[in-house]
C-alpha cells in the first residue's frame, strides 16, 4: 500500500487506509465516482485535483475529491499493487 506523507492542519487528518473505490475510465483517464470508508459510501460530487507520481516503473494516481456531504478526500490508486488508498480527509461536519 502507498504511504502518503503526513501533512495535517487544523481539520486535515492523515488516514492511509485501503478503501474500495468505484471509478470509470473515459478517454484513457480514471474518474472516481464513489468510495467506501468506515462502512459508509461517499459519492464524489467533484474532482478538485489530480496528479501522478512515479515510484520506480509504477505510477500512483492521486485525486482530491469533494464528497456530496462537503467533505474533502485525497485518494490514490497504486497501479503496481492495484489498490486504492485513502490518504487524507478534511471533514466539514
Amino acid at each position: 500500500m502507498v504511504r502518503c506523507e503526513d501533512i495535517e492542519g487544523p481539520m486535515i487528518e492523515t488516514i492511509n487506509e485501503a478503501v474500495e473505490v468505484v471509478s470509470v475510465c473515459t478517454n484513457g483517464k480514471m474518474h472516481p465516482l464513489r468510495l467506501r470508508w468506515n462502512g459508509k459510501v461517499v459519492k464524489v460530487k467533484r474532482i478538485t485535483g489530480e496528479w501522478v507520481k512515479s515510484e520506480g516503473e509504477a505510477k500512483v494516481y492521486y485525486y482530491s475529491v469533494l464528497g456530496e456531504n462537503s467533505d474533502y478526500f485525497e485518494i490514490c490508486y497504486d497501479s503496481r499493487m492495484l489498490v486504492w488508498t485513502l490518504c487524507r480527509v478534511w471533514l466539514e461536519g
